[in-house]
């Protein structure tokens, strides 16, 4: 548990090198990241905010995912050191920092209990469906979207390079009356099938979908 006295550096100050520093953060979001098409492992991803809500993308790589995925908890806030700093990667971006961290072997995790709830719990990047068009087939940077569900698929299994996944296909709606559609995958599209199996059909719901390639 971290102390009163720690000293801990903004995620906004962070740098190429800067290695020797402590940052407090909150696990927003984490995934495992790996190639669709053959399943090759990149690494356990996830995206850190901190107490002024700016956000950064860190990795574990795969050969240290073992040590650290039960010590990284989605929505736990943390303490952590002597980690690497480099330049973000050109592909699969959850946030628009020029930075990545990358959490190393020694790299220190404390958990911090106690006065946490400065650090925001969500942290999007919303683009309007009008802009989409310019993110085609751009998988720099992964898109955000927000919007009101109006239609929700059946859950469907697809086969995909020998491989059978399943799928949802859904649709949502923008306050200017613009329409997009939605297919999720894996284990997200199960647990969003159920999901809106519990709030029912006449349920009116706003969802945030983050992470996305158009």
């Amino acid at each position: 548990m971290g102390s009163a006295g720690d000293e801990f550096t903004p995620l906004s100050q962070l740098e190429y090198g800067m290695d020797k520093c402590k940052v407090r953060v909150r696990v927003s979001r984490l995934w495992e990241s790996f190639n669709p098409k053959d399943d090759t492992l990149f690494g356990l991803d996830c995206l850190l905010i901190d107490d002024q809500g700016k956000t950064m993308q860190a990795r574990v790589e795969p050969g240290d995912i073992e040590r650290f995925e039960d010590l990284l908890v989605e929505g736990k806030v943390y303490a952590l050191s002597d980690f690497h700093v480099d330049s973000q990667r050109d592909y699969y971006m959850s946030c628009s920092n020029e930075w990545t961290m990358y959490i190393r072997r020694q790299t220190v995790v404390t958990e911090i209990e106690g006065d946490i709830d400065s650090i925001p719990l969500h942290s999007f990047e919303f683009v309007k469906f009008k802009d989409l068009r310019y993110r085609c087939d751009d998988n720099s940077l992964l898109t955000d979207v927000l919007g009101h569900i109006v239609y929700v698929g059946e859950l469907e299994e697809v086969s995909k390079k020998s491989r059978i996944i399943e799928i949802c296909n859904a649709r949502i709606r923008d306050l200017r009356g613009r329409a997009l559609s939605v297919t999720l995958f894996g284990d997200v599209a199960s647990g969003f099938t159920e999901d809106m199996l519990e709030k029912g059909q006449d349920a009116s719901v706003v969802a945030a979908f983050a992470g996305m390639s158009v």
